[in-house]
């Protein structure tokens, strides 16, 4: 019996032309397991997280699993156990944070665990921030606001795009622990091009490249860029 969370087999994605964009990705993230889904801009990371979350509809797939039953992205089980968290998110630009997570937590019917968002919002040093409005924010800011939000849910399945870009380096080293400390409540899909975001939080690393992606592979000791694309016979990406 596998452990598997989610199990997705050829999954193809296209924007207006009827080349695929992601072409044949196949992949597997177990209970419980930080995935770290490497590649250049550009490479189709974004483009791969949006088709998993429902965003992007333009894809076919072989085969869909979460936790051992096939759905859709679209199925309303698998909607309800995942949250994802992207790059350039401006969405509820006129909320407050406070109005945003109590709407979350109406959404996904969970009761607000105050003192572990309070822990995050410590943490990442936002407590002078949860009175203004998403639009009033600067990005970094933006960013936290989303990510304590989406953290404070605490759903089986986490995806994040780019989760560093705009943080400073306290958050960052904070974002890290938290991310570690998150497999108590599910597994973490999380694109990055940063080679510590997968040194300092990923179990494996796929790398997506040319709109294919590689097989998973664990992380047994520090990578260096180099052994990562030599690992999948790819010079540059």
């Amino acid at each position: 019996m596998n452990n598997n969370l989610l199990e997705v087999d050829n999954l193809k994605s296209r924007y207006e032309t009827d080349k695929n964009v992601l072409d044949g990705c196949s992949f597997a993230i177990e209970e419980n397991e930080i995935v770290a889904l490497v590649g250049s801009n550009g490479s189709g990371k974004t483009t791969l997280i949006k088709t998993i979350t429902d965003i992007h509809p333009k894809f076919d797939a072989d085969s869909i699993n979460f936790r051992g039953k096939t759905i859709d992205f679209s199925n309303e089980d698998f909607k309800l156990n995942r949250i994802a968290v992207f790059s350039d998110d401006r969405a509820f630009r006129y909320w407050s944070f406070w109005e945003y997570t109590e709407f979350l937590h109406k959404v996904y019917s969970k009761e607000i665990d105050k003192t572990y968002i309070n822990h995050l919002i410590k943490g990442f040093n936002f407590n002078k921030y949860e009175d203004y409005v998403l639009k009033d924010l600067s990005m970094g800011n933006a960013k936290k606001f989303y990510i304590i939000a989406a953290l404070g849910l605490k759903l089986p399945f986490l995806v994040l795009d780019e989760p560093v870009d705009g943080l400073d380096f306290e958050s960052t080293v904070f974002l890290y622990q938290e991310l570690k400390k998150y497999k108590e409540y599910g597994s973490i899909l999380m694109s990055t091009h940063i080679l510590e975001s997968i040194n300092e939080v990923a179990d494996s690393y796929i790398l997506l490249h040319d709109g294919k992606l590689s097989e998973k592979k664990p992380i047994v000791e520090k990578l260096s860029s180099d052994e990562i694309m030599k690992s999948f016979g790819v010079e540059n990406v």
